[in-house]
């Protein structure tokens, strides 16, 4: 069975550190692994395969899946290259959800994980294989296990809304709680903005994946993350798909890898801020990189 605590750790720490991060306590599930459609991507083993993980904000005792996603972000994986690419959605876009427009962020709360996934690819043309879902317990126990992380960051400095971590720009080191507060941090960035909180999850997905580049192999290191993660893992899966599913994922090489934002306009719908989506952008953004991981056209994001 060692197969299953080395595929289900890693799991684990992908699913946490890839997505924004929840608030709450205790849960009965901390990660949720669920397939779309068929998955034919998962056991196929080597095509590209494509992951929509999200961070639930279910609160304590509740399963994952029914928690607001303040973090949203699709991830492309290539094996046989390494390659990877992350499309961060912001959690204010507005859409066309089955009870009436809303914000994609409530999506998995009321509707379930499919249709986060139908959203997305109705956003970008890339229909996800897999949804994986994250609470807050997951994301401290993983980050813990693994250790200090060093995010790199190109915004002027600022203090974090809850436990005044300082963030300079360059290269900062963060332990778990601090890596918390650094992803849960909007108000007080430079900009204020939601995309900057977007990327700096992407920003500390990079550092993990280098952390863990750099610590599989260490002794006892693997052993040491199996505890916490098999305690928490639901899915529909079978174990066949789960084990390809992590090979693939730690195949990710740091240094080829891309990110990029789906972009849109501020505005206020009744009570709401809400971001309508520049639909054009997101749909180029994912033709551009649904074939070969590649973002050979950037962003067009106007940056």
């Amino acid at each position: 069975m060692r197969w299953l605590r080395r595929t289900a750790l890693r799991l684990a720490l992908l699913a946490g550190v890839a997505l924004a991060v929840p608030t709450g306590s205790v849960h009965p599930t901390t990660i949720s692994l669920t397939t779309i459609g068929t998955a034919k991507a998962v056991d196929a083993g080597e095509d590209s395969l494509w992951v929509l993980a999200l961070g639930s904000e279910a609160s304590g005792g509740a399963d994952v899946t029914t928690g607001l996603t303040d973090a949203i972000q699709l991830v492309g994986v290539e094996p046989a290259t390494g390659r990877a690419v992350a499309i961060g959605l912001p959690r204010d876009l507005y859409v066309d959800l089955p009870g009436g427009p809303a914000r994609l962020n409530t999506a998995l709360r009321d509707h379930g994980p499919e249709e986060v996934a139908r959203q997305v690819a109705l956003l970008t043309d890339i229909e996800p294989d897999v949804v994986l879902v994250t609470g807050f317990d997951g994301f401290l126990s993983m980050m813990g296990t693994l250790g200090d992380v060093e995010v790199d960051s190109p915004l002027e400095r600022f203090t974090t809304e809850e436990g005044g971590v300082v963030v300079r720009r360059g290269t900062n080191t963060f332990d778990a709680e601090e890596a918390l507060l650094y992803a849960r941090t909007r108000t007080s960035l430079p900009g204020g903005s939601d995309f900057e909180r977007v990327a700096n999850h992407q920003r500390l997905l990079l550092a993990a994946l280098q952390r863990l580049k750099a610590a599989e192999d260490e002794e006892g290191f693997l052993e040491s993350v199996t505890l916490s993660a098999l305690a928490g893992l639901e899915t529909d899966m079978t174990p066949g798909q789960v084990y390809r599913l992590v090979q693939s994922l730690t195949t990710i090489e740091p240094r080829r890898t891309a990110a990029c934002i789906v972009r849109g306009t501020f505005e206020r719908v009744g009570e709401a801020d809400v971001v309508i989506p520049d639909t054009q952008q997101a749909l180029a953004v994912g033709r551009d990189a649904v074939d070969d991981l590649r973002l050979q056209g950037g962003c067009r994001d106007g940056s």
